[in-house]
């Protein structure tokens, strides 16, 4: 059965932690009047350290109507400068930075381009006997971002350097963003799409000739194309007056095109869950 990918955890908080300490020493010649600058999004300049537990809830294999859901430690480093965040560490975005970032305008318009190693949660567990199973992929992720005003838009390429489902695939999003409670809390939501190649979608979705000797489904081959089409959302809400912060990742899509045939494919529709609530050090 899947299981999320605790060493992975445990290995993307010892690199973030690391990279805090040294960057926290060099910020500390920094003058102290610098303490009082703000980035663009109104954040304070320097580290934002947040931990704390979270939920993930995610199906127990592409096309599934069972959901796993699973426990996590959760964590969210990031360092902040003049133009925004510079470097993160967290469990949805993985571990990385941004190559480069264009100044913000006062119209708010700015690109960015990053990098990142990042967990990726589409697996096929052991719920239908005889398919291989496919676990959580440690996936290597070049992005774009492109922003104007409320609006963004971001392109992300990614490509599975573990063990997982050993394929490539894009996503493309575009996101209506905001503040809430007074500049305190954010939000963001908008439409995705995914689009992977034949080794990624077979992954998932395909069966082999010994699979389906074993569990008597026919032989089936996802080539390369769109997977799904979707809508997601991102809200984070100070807990009232306090240092403590809850986090919420939600993502309905509707698998598609030759994803959506696949003779394992139960529920076409699919629902990514996480959820967290942590406290600013």
């Amino acid at each position: 059965m899947s299981r999320f990918n605790y060493p992975f955890v445990f290995l993307l908080s010892l690199l973030a932690a690391t990279v805090h300490a040294q960057t926290d020493r060099n910020a500390a010649a920094a003058p102290q009047a610098a303490s009082a600058a703000r980035s663009p999004m109104g954040l304070p300049l320097g580290w934002r350290s947040e931990f704390g537990a979270g939920l993930i809830v995610n199906p127990k294999f592409a096309g599934s109507d069972e959901y796993n859901v699973t426990p996590i430690p959760y964590f969210d480093f990031r360092y902040v400068d003049e133009a925004g965040t510079k470097f993160f560490a967290n469990v949805p975005q993985g571990l990385g930075g941004y190559l480069y970032r264009s100044g913000r305008h006062a119209s708010g318009a700015s690109f960015k381009v990053g990098a990142s190693i990042a967990p990726g949660f589409n697996v096929r567990d052991d719920s239908i006997d005889g398919l291989e199973e496919v676990g959580l992929a440690t996936e290597a992720r070049l992005f774009v971002e492109v922003a104007s005003g409320r609006w963004s838009g971001n392109a992300t390429f990614a490509q599975d350097v573990g063990s997982g489902h050993e394929g490539t695939y894009l996503d493309l999003s575009v996101n209506r963003r905001g503040r809430l409670m007074g500049g305190r809390g954010f939000y963001a939501v908008g439409p995705v799409l995914r689009f992977g190649d034949s080794v990624y979608k077979d992954s998932l979705f395909g069966i082999t000739p010994e699979e389906s000797a074993e569990t008597g489904f026919p032989e089936y081959s996802a080539e390369a194309g769109v997977e799904r089409v979707g809508l997601q959302g991102l809200v984070s809400l100070p807990v009232g007056k306090s240092k403590w912060r809850f986090t919420t990742i939600v993502r309905g899509s509707q698998l598609i095109d030759n994803a959506a045939a696949s003779p394992i494919v139960v529920d076409e529709t699919q629902f990514f869950f996480l959820t967290s609530l942590t406290r600013n050090f």
